[in-house]
């Protein structure tokens, strides 16, 4: 489990590099963890220099079990909690007419058994994408509507990894409606933005979370590092982190 922490970790941080270099004025909002899974799943059924390629981009030098690590992952985070509702969801479908090998069966069993789908992409498409959106917003509670776009699967495709993920949080201290309002705020020297500002006093220390109140809200951040100017709060699981900017 540490090392694919360690492994997830390096990931995102290499990600958000390369989105930061190309949209360095934007903001960014990307999940690590379902890339990665997705990316993971992938190797399962590559070989040679691509299954090589894919494991040094997510660094899986030294994670003995990937899809046991990911399946740990998924469940850690789904449990319930009257705090907070963060939820992973991911679902694989498979063509009807496609010959799977047992090799691939055998290690997506464990991480995929429950989310595993047989579908008819070739003769039954816009049907099949109707069940699969209709899936997604209801394991979504209704977040996520039509996630496959227009273009995203066709008569051709032979497995679609589906992953999305959502958190919905409680405030520990709620911004009173009265007391907020609108003021200038920039991201950098050239690009203002206007947000609605709140004052507050809000517990934050560089090196640990406080306790208990944090970890009663989010029990898994716990330590803290720099991160490309800001600073970013890390925990032991490989997909929780929370960013903080100066």
């Amino acid at each position: 489990m540490e090392a694919l922490r360690l492994a997830n970790s390096a990931f995102a941080v290499d990600l958000y590099k390369q989105l930061c270099e190309k949209e360095p004025a934007d903001n960014i909002l990307f999940s690590p963890i379902c890339l990665s899974t997705s990316l993971s799943l992938a190797q399962v059924g590559a070989k040679g220099d691509t299954a090589d390629e894919i494991g040094q981009v997510l660094h899986f030098e030294n994670v003995k079990d990937v899809p046991f690590g990911f399946q740990t992952v998924t469940s850690d985070v789904n449990k319930l909690s009257s705090f907070y509702s963060l939820k992973l969801i991911k679902r694989l479908y498979v063509e009807k007419s496609l010959n799977l090998s047992t090799e691939f069966i055998s290690s997506t069993k464990r991480p995929y058994a429950k989310e595993m789908e047989t579908v008819d992409f070739k003769d039954k498409l816009e049907e099949t994408k109707g069940q699969i959106n209709n899936s997604i917003k209801e394991l979504t509670d209704g977040h996520f509507e039509n996630i496959l776009a227009d273009n995203s699967v066709n008569d051709q495709t032979k497995i679609l990894v589906v992953n999305a993920a959502y958190f919905v949080g409680k405030w520990m201290k709620k911004f009173p409606e009265s007391e907020t309002k609108e003021c200038p705020f920039r991201i950098n020297q050239t690009l203002p933005r206007t947000k609605v500002v709140a004052k507050a006093e809000l517990c934050y220390s560089r090196d640990t979370m406080p306790t208990p109140e944090a970890e009663e809200v989010f029990p898994v951040c716990t330590c803290a590092g720099r991160l490309l100017g800001g600073r970013i709060g890390r925990g032991p699981h490989p997909i929780i982190s929370v960013d903080t900017h100066p």
